[in-house]
């Protein structure tokens, strides 16, 4: 098994892709909207995808649904409110209902993990963040955002809780270059930055680590390739034994330091069990596994079985969504919506929204 998650260009498994991921063996994949053109069509990318697995489990098959501007089913006509909204309601109904018809949605398409929550902490800053936060107060964000996950959690959707250790104060967006905060590690703790993914770690399944220098941590490696940030604070401190993935390593923050085979060498020599590499997957995995041949055995295999108990908890993928079905749950979702307005606020363009 190769430990990351790989994007995939097209609607369908191209042949080289079809060949290379089953030489290879991806631990996962990562959806996006120009993979979700078609409900039916998307449930065969899935279940193509879980037909070249050798392993014993299910693969991970991620997408970030998140609702509001992060959404990866517009096309099929699918949109969820937003985290600001939901939390601006107050309404612990409404944010269930939310999360049971992710899930529902999430299940019909074959998609197994949703990278959510964000626990991040809102705050007025241009950064790709904004309008995908619970608030900005630690308390909102547990309670909220812990109620939503737990929903999609006994519904069957592994969640993913990110950004660790929190860049709500970044100034930029990592799309495009690395932001840096100035904040120690007893601040992360003791301001609540982190303070949303040390309340809600029992219940996470995995954690996404941030691309963000945080030099009160490590003043020379972006968070998701520290061994300070994921080794040190993340797993020996905080002692968080669920998997941990990378954001992808694909982005701005990224790319204007290393190429990503070696960024998810370094990934995985922190501490990390899967990098993401969310573009191109297929010009750059026979480079990455070889990469990834420098990588101790030893880390190697603590990564794997991370991966495993993981890929372990995922259930079997639900009968598919007929097309009856689909529009009776668009019809459905769209009341819903109707009823949770979304803050209007300044929020800055980011890749995020148009992946």
């Amino acid at each position: 098994m190769l430990p990351l998650l790989a994007g995939i260009e097209g609607t369908a498994l191209s042949d080289r892709e079809h060949a290379l991921f089953s030489r290879l063996q991806p631990a996962g994949y990562i959806l996006f909207s120009r993979n979700m053109q078609d409900p039916e069509e998307t449930r065969e990318l899935t279940d193509s995808l879980r037909r070249i697995s050798n392993g014993l489990h299910d693969p991970i098959i991620a997408v970030d649904q998140e609702g509001g501007r992060v959404i990866r089913t517009a096309a099929l006509g699918l949109f969820f409110p937003s985290a600001a909204a939901l939390a601006a309601s107050h309404d612990t109904h409404l944010i269930e209902q939310a999360a049971l018809l992710i899930a529902r949605c999430l299940f019909s398409l074959g998609i197994n993990t949703d990278l959510a929550p964000v626990l991040d902490l809102s705050s007025p800053r241009t950064n790709a963040l904004n309008g995908r936060c619970w608030g900005a107060d630690t308390q909102d964000v547990i309670s909220y955002a812990g109620l939503w996950n737990r929903v999609l959690s006994r519904r069957g959707i592994m969640t993913c809780g990110k950004h660790f250790p929190g860049m709500g104060a970044a100034q930029c967006d990592p799309h495009f270059t690395l932001p840096t905060i100035a904040t120690s590690r007893a601040a992360f703790l003791d301001d609540g930055a982190a303070t949303p993914f040390t309340a809600l770690m029992p219940e996470l399944p995995s954690i996404m680590v941030a691309h963000v220098k945080a030099t009160g941590l490590d003043a020379q490696l972006p968070s998701s390739l520290s061994p300070v940030v994921v080794g040190d604070f993340l797993r020996n401190q905080l002692g968080y034994e669920g998997v941990v993935f990378t954001d992808d390593l694909c982005m701005g923050a990224i790319t204007s330091l290393y190429p990503p085979d070696q960024a998810a060498r370094l990934a995985l020599l922190a501490g990390c069990d899967a990098p993401l590499i969310c573009h191109h997957a297929s010009d750059l995995l026979e480079a990455t596994a070889e990469a990834l041949r420098d990588v101790p055995p030893q880390i190697l295999q603590h990564a794997e079985e991370r991966l495993e108990r993981f890929r372990m908890l995922i259930p079997n993928a639900l009968p598919p969504m007929t097309f009856l079905a689909h529009r009776d749950f668009t019809r459905d979702l769209q009341a819903f919506c109707s009823r949770i307005p979304e803050p209007v606020v300044p929020i800055a363009s980011s890749p995020v929204q148009h992946m």
